[in-house]
């Protein structure tokens, strides 16, 4: 089971696209996907490995989306 992240800001393709560009180069990344506009991101990642690959993923957001920060917005299948 997958979990969504809202994003604090609107982001344009290109950064959403360079922000999924890194996170899926960290080792261990599972799904990881923007959904409903570039507004949520899914993502769905083994549980032991589940802190570290997000807390490199909330910097990568924070440096390459110019200060946007995640909030968790639920569990769930990707899908929305």
């Amino acid at each position: 089971m997958g979990r969504y992240y809202r994003l604090s800001k609107k982001i344009t393709e290109e950064t959403a696209e360079e922000i999924l560009r890194e996170i899926r180069e960290i080792e261990g990344a599972g799904e990881i996907t923007f959904v409903m506009d570039n507004t949520c991101l899914f993502v769905d990642v083994d549980r032991e490995k589940y802190p570290q690959i997000m807390g490199r993923a909330v910097n990568i957001c924070s440096r390459v989306g110019k200060g946007c920060e995640l909030s968790f917005a639920g569990f769930g299948q990707e899908n929305k």
